[in-house]
């Protein structure tokens, strides 16, 4: 394991795979200015989701204090295991003699997280879902080995940048809508926001299924009741108040 003082140095980590025929290593990046005295904060990007989405993200959180790193799973990642293996690695390297770190993710960079059962300091999960629709509008869900777009209509995403991932994630993105994965409630205190103009994650597959949660807090998105006025399923990613909401609650729990 990389020393803290190797750690800190390092602008980009790569963490290797046991072999050649693994999936391209995970790449774990110091994403804003350096701050080897800060709590590290993990950002997982969605896999065909670019890191360029997330900068709104990353600024907001260095305003806080807090050294915001980003993970970057592999393009050609096959199975949903690899993408949880990758998020426990980079949680255990930023974990190598630093404040236990927080985790911020956005979509079903969220869910990864869950499954990959982290024990972060605080936690913050935007437009991420908790549990199967009851009516999920799903596009065409036939898995090409390459994917292009979530499996969602782009027009209900509200734009949100993509790039081209493995299709089999796309059709585990797509099975979640209605068969939701066993996980484990997280014990760090989480916020979880949601719009109620966001399929992926309607308030309804958020507040309820988190109720049990130990410590958790719930905000909806938006002007309550004038729905065409929430914002996006994109726009939770790129919106700068929400994006300042995430990081103080991060930066406050984690104190």
């Amino acid at each position: 394991m990389l020393n803290l003082a190797l750690l800190i140095a390092a602008t980009s980590l790569i963490l290797a795979t046991a072999s050649a025929a693994d999936p391209p290593p995970w790449r774990l990046t110091d994403a804003g200015r350096a701050l080897p005295e800060a709590r590290p904060a993990l950002v997982v990007v969605t896999p065909g989701v670019p890191h360029s989405a997330y900068l709104t993200w990353i600024e907001a959180l260095e305003q806080e204090g807090l050294d915001a790193w980003t993970l970057q799973l592999p393009a050609r990642a096959r199975q949903v295991e690899d993408v949880t293996a990758g998020v426990g690695a980079a949680f255990a390297a930023l974990s190598e003699g630093r404040p236990t770190p927080v985790i911020a993710a956005h979509g079903y960079g969220g869910v990864f997280v869950l499954l990959a059962e982290v024990q972060p300091a605080a936690l913050a999960l935007v437009g991420t879902p908790l549990a199967a629709q009851p009516v999920p509008v799903l596009v065409d869900t036939d898995a090409p080995l390459v994917a292009e777009a979530l499996p969602w209509d782009p027009d209900l995403l509200g734009g949100l940048p993509t790039e081209p991932y493995a299709g089999s994630l796309a059709a585990a993105y797509a099975r979640w809508a209605t068969e939701f994965p066993a996980y484990h409630p997280p014990q760090a205190p989480a916020l979880l926001i949601a719009s109620g103009i966001d399929p992926v994650a309607p308030p309804e597959v958020v507040r309820l299924p988190s109720q049990g949660w130990p410590d958790r807090q719930w905000w909806r998105a938006g002007p309550l009741g004038m729905e065409p006025a929430d914002p996006t399923h994109a726009q939770l990613l790129s919106d700068p108040e929400i994006a300042r909401r995430v990081a103080r609650f991060l930066a406050q729990e984690a104190r």
